[in-house]
């Protein structure tokens, strides 16, 4: 009797595990599809003939599909150069901003390191406290980056919470093996190259993930502290397509005869080719992203 009881009480609970999982898995499909359905629609009316479009036909299929649309906007707007601005931005800025965050917060997560607490006073302070746009803008013009990618990049060499992140995740990795090292005769340089980055990887993918998309997406410094249209980037591309593509939709309508060309289809072709590199991107990385969030927001 007592075995079988065992065994019913098994039998229940795992019948009861399987009931949540399918839940779970119903409610994670569901959310899934909510955040898919509009990604469709948009790349949807890119490929779609324009009477469909214009007659709001399309939802999350194409109708009439064509590329002229998406040819269009690769070869016949300033698509390409501020693609390539974006990816120089995001590309050389990622980097620099990993490796000053790096370097700062490795010293940081030393106790024994003297003015410690003021360093990070002062950063916190700094996160807290913004100075504005007007002592910004003085500073990139005295500086005599102005109109240049460095003005989009500078801003962001150093993020305080991403810097934070890192320290965390560095103070609770295990210090004899730093200890051990030392004791080898590898120096501090050595020890964060050799030994603390290669332990770190979780935290500096989440960390480089974060830099990339807001590098990606900025927008107000580069529409702020940029002005010649070589320098345009890909957010202030599509911020002016937004704003012009009704008048160039009509333009190349009756101009050119380019029916398929609408307003709503420049917009959701162009929006649709400019989050193709960040999607590539993201699933090399994304399995570090809540790991790395978490132990690095978790003092050791």
């Amino acid at each position: 009797m007592k075995n079988k009881a065992i065994v019913s009480k098994k039998v229940g609970k795992d019948l009861s595990e399987k009931t949540v999982s399918a839940i779970a898995y119903v409610y994670m499909f569901l959310f899934s599809l909510l955040a898919l359905l509009p990604i469709l629609h948009v790349a949807s009316k890119g490929v779609s003939s324009g009477e469909f479009v214009t007659a709001g036909l399309v939802r999350f299929f194409p109708r009439g599909f064509q590329l002229e649309t998406l040819k269009f906007i690769i070869l016949g707007t300033g698509f390409l150069p501020a693609m390539k601005n974006t990816i120089l931005i995001t590309g050389i800025g990622t980097a620099i901003s990993m490796v000053t965050t790096i370097l700062t917060a490795y010293p940081l997560s030393k106790s024994e390191f003297r003015g410690r607490k003021v360093i990070l006073f002062l950063y916190v302070f700094s996160m807290i406290f913004y100075g504005g746009m007007i002592p910004a803008y003085m500073v990139m013009r005295t500086l005599g980056i102005l109109d240049s990618i460095w003005a989009c990049i500078l801003p962001f060499a150093i993020i305080q919470f991403n810097m934070f992140i890192v320290k965390n995740y560095f103070e609770a990795l295990p210090s004899e093996i730093e200890e051990s090292a030392k004791v080898d005769g590898a120096g501090d340089l050595r020890i964060l190259v050799s030994i603390i980055l290669p332990m770190s990887t979780p935290v500096i993918s989440t960390v480089g993930l974060l830099y990339a998309i807001n590098y990606w997406n900025n927008y107000f410094h580069a529409m702020m502290y940029t002005i010649s249209e070589s320098m345009r980037t890909l957010q202030v591309y599509l911020y002016n397509l937004i704003n012009t593509s009704s008048e160039v939709a009509m333009n190349l309508a009756s101009g050119d005869g380019m029916t398929n060309l609408t307003s709503a289809g420049l917009v959701a072709a162009a929006v649709s080719i400019s989050v193709l590199p960040i999607l590539v991107a993201y699933p090399f990385v994304q399995k570090f992203l809540v790991k790395g969030m978490t132990v690095g927001s978790v003092k050791g």
